[in-house]
């Protein structure tokens, strides 16, 4: 049933996603990076065109179970979905995977910039997965290596089924907050958030006075400044 329900997996992540040259890096297993200071900066474009790399997502679970189809699943996803003809270059998995084996053992902050240097990217996509009871949340980082900063984008999913459509949602994120690109997965994002924000204005006013966070809100925090020492 385990081997059954992984095969599922794979293959939904398989039919919302193409298939990416190289292969599928192993995990750094180092600690996320370091924020020292976490001011919000008034900078927000990204040059274009951009390289980007990313690395494989740690995974975070109490059971001795195989998810490696996830992190596979989830890499995939992500170069399929921000990968940008001629404005985004997504850094090869195979590169990617000689890279982290160079820098085991390495700093994160310094591995971050170190990877960064040696594969050309302005920025590296970096995260983690933890499954608890049966819930997956989801952590990505999208740092921006010239600039010193960072951007955080958080989703969470019931269940494995739903973690893909998370990681859709997260990656649409990206490419709207960090490249100022409207995908039809962001628009549909936001046709969803203003139809619950509509349908929390129809209620009574008694209730919005109970609940005044109806409003509209930044699902981003925005770019944060990143120190860090290399």
């Amino acid at each position: 049933m385990i081997y059954f329900k992984s095969f599922v997996c794979i293959l939904c992540f398989w039919m919302l996603s193409f298939p990416v040259p190289g292969i599928v890096p192993e995990s750094l297993h180092l600690p996320a990076a370091r924020a020292l200071a976490a001011e919000d900066t008034d900078e927000t474009g990204v040059r274009l065109p951009a390289t980007i790399a990313v690395l494989p997502f740690t995974i975070h679970a109490a059971e001795a179970e195989n998810f490696s189809y996830i992190q596979q699943g989830v890499v995939t996803m992500f170069h399929s979905r921000l990968a940008w003809p001629d404005k985004v270059h997504v850094v090869p998995g195979k590169q990617i995977q000689n890279e982290l084996a160079r820098l085991g053992g390495t700093d994160t902050n310094q591995a971050l910039g170190q990877l960064a240097d040696r594969t050309g990217s302005d920025l590296v996509l970096d995260g983690s997965i933890t499954k608890l009871a049966g819930s997956f949340s989801i952590d990505a980082l999208v740092y921006d290596i010239r600039n010193k900063r960072y951007m955080a984008f958080f989703e969470q999913s019931k269940d494995s089924d739903e973690l893909i459509e998370k990681v859709g949602h997260i990656a649409a994120g990206i490419n709207k907050q960090v490249f100022d690109r409207t995908t039809t997965a962001w628009e549909k994002i936001e046709q969803e958030r203003q139809a619950k924000i509509n349908e929390l204005k129809r209620r009574s006013p008694e209730h919005l006075m109970q609940n005044p966070r109806w409003q509209p809100q930044d699902d981003s925090p925005g770019w944060k400044i990143w120190k860090y020492l290399f």
